[in-house]
């Protein structure tokens, strides 16, 4: 017995000697939340699953989802995908960026699928700190999951090419939000709201969009979705092309649109130091975000190397808001063994 219940964790050396011996809970917790706690998709039980284990759940079932679109259990089986990133955007809001900023840059042929994820993750998180209703925050993340249904393939041949799109290629990228709205229909989908959101998900409101080139009546839900897509493009790898830093890409999704309140809302949130992000503290240490802070520019951090570049045998908790750890500059991304330590990192830290 390390703490007794309810004991207040005051210090970050206490995380970190709890960490290195091994933190317990009572059985009997154990048991009444795996009677509580919802299946991961339907049912009434299901084990308690790291968070990592479920996140991947999430992609294994949307590949199998957006293969079998004519499926009697398509629509139901995106809900029950749109529940489970709600709940986790929701609970585990810093983990989830995490996730989406540390993915594994390499796996190009699922880019499809994990954009996909990426994007409705991100609509969810800004729709929660815009105030949307839970009807449209459900209608976004469904319209993102879906929104690429007739070029999912595509997508990951084109991250794994080195060349340029064929003019096949174009066309089908050009015409996709439309042919993905006649698949959701095929499907059984009949939410107009769902629909538009898809069809009008790279229209501009300068009218310089597609497939349409609309420019007016362009719903709120798709213009999030937009913003969404064009920031986590921006800084996903493609064979022929690196990836840029997240901080970089919400700026510059933030710059070109004249100001507009979503883009405000994306860049708050993913354009400081958001958890995934690489930094180098003033102690000379090299850290990896794992947790915002009270202030934008006061992260919680995890150390991976040390003030001589080499890598540590654990990752140390840093709380940047103390002078001696505060953060100088952001990193380029770069290759990390610890993503399985940091996961013991963030049951620490929860919030």
């Amino acid at each position: 017995m390390l703490l007794a219940r309810g004991h207040l964790v005051e210090t970050m050396a206490m995380q970190h000697n709890l960490l290195r011996r091994g933190v317990f809970v009572d059985a009997d917790e154990v048991q009444a939340s795996r009677e509580s706690s919802p299946l991961l998709f339907g049912g009434t039980q299901r084990p308690v699953l790291p968070f990592a284990a479920q996140w991947d759940a999430v992609e294994k079932r949307l590949t199998a989802l957006l293969a079998n679109y004519r499926d009697a259990q398509f629509l139901s089986g995106i809900r029950d995908v749109e529940s489970m990133i709600t709940i986790a955007s929701e609970e585990h809001a810093d983990q989830t960026i995490y996730s989406v900023i540390r993915h594994d840059q390499e796996r190009f042929a699922a880019y499809g699928i994990t954009h996909s994820i990426h994007v409705a993750c991100v609509c969810s998180i800004l729709a929660k700190r815009l105030g949307w209703s839970k009807k449209n925050r459900e209608t976004v993340i469904n319209a993102a999951l879906t929104m690429n249904l007739s070029i999912i393939g595509l997508q990951g041949e084109l991250a794994r090419s080195e060349s340029a799109p064929t003019r096949q290629q174009r066309q089908l990228i050009h015409v996709h939000p439309a042919e993905s709205v006649r698949m959701l229909q095929d499907a059984g989908v009949t939410d107009e709201d769902w629909l538009q959101a898809v069809e009008q998900h790279h229209e501009s409101p300068n009218g310089g969009g597609y497939p349409y080139g609309t420019k007016h009546k362009l719903s709120e839900l798709s213009q999030m979705i937009r913003f969404a897509d064009i920031f986590t493009a921006k800084y996903s790898a493609r064979k022929n092309r690196a990836a840029m830093p997240s901080r970089q890409a919400a700026q510059s999704v933030y710059l070109a649109s004249d100001g507009h309140p979503i883009a405000s809302a994306l860049l708050k949130e993913f354009g400081i130091y958001p958890p995934g992000c690489f930094v180098l503290l003033k102690s000379g240490e090299t850290a990896v975000t794992i947790r915002r802070g009270h202030t934008p520019t006061a992260p919680l951090v995890a150390v991976v190397r040390d003030k001589n570049g080499l890598p540590i045998k654990e990752p140390l908790l840093r709380d940047t808001v103390l002078p001696q750890y505060a953060v100088l500059r952001t990193l380029p991304n770069q290759p990390t063994q610890y993503d399985t330590a940091i996961q013991r990192l963030y049951t620490l830290t929860a919030e």
